[in-house]
């Protein structure tokens, strides 16, 4: 089994790089936010790794990033709004965003994740289904 760990500041594009993964990959995608300043939230990033470890899956890290104006561009598609009610809200999503970004710190510094299937991804100019391949080539999915 594989376990696909997800993770970036809030619209980023997990959620449709996870939907172009699951398109071929078998195993579980999961999405999340991490926020890096903070030893609990390792702790629980850690605690799922450690649950699917102890059946002997294989755990891969990928990191999105992209600007904060990307993002905001994003916040709004059309996919994003289908999939995810909360964000019909226009202005109290984009207001989430912005609080978030000025009180969390959502990317990695360079280095501090060590973990062997790691890779970090700008994927700012690059489309769901190209970071999938990068992805899919990266860990050999």
């Amino acid at each position: 089994m594989k376990f696909v760990l997800t993770t970036g500041p809030q619209a980023v594009g997990k959620m449709t790089v996870r939907q172009e993964l699951s398109k071929n990959e078998k195993g579980l995608i999961f999405t999340t936010t991490w926020e890096f300043d903070r030893k609990d939230e390792w702790n629980r990033i850690y605690s799922y790794f450690d649950i699917f470890k102890k059946h002997n899956a294989e755990i891969y890290i990928v990191e999105l990033e992209a600007t904060l104006e990307e993002r905001l561009k994003r916040n709004i598609t059309e996919n994003r709004l289908n999939h995810k009610a909360s964000k019909r809200d226009l202005e109290w999503s984009k207001n989430d965003v912005l609080k978030s970004e000025e009180k969390y710190r959502f990317n990695s510094k360079d280095g501090e994740i060590k973990e062997k299937n790691y890779i970090k991804i700008n994927n700012e100019k690059i489309s769901a289904e190209d970071t999938a391949k990068i992805i899919k080539g990266k860990f050999e999915l």
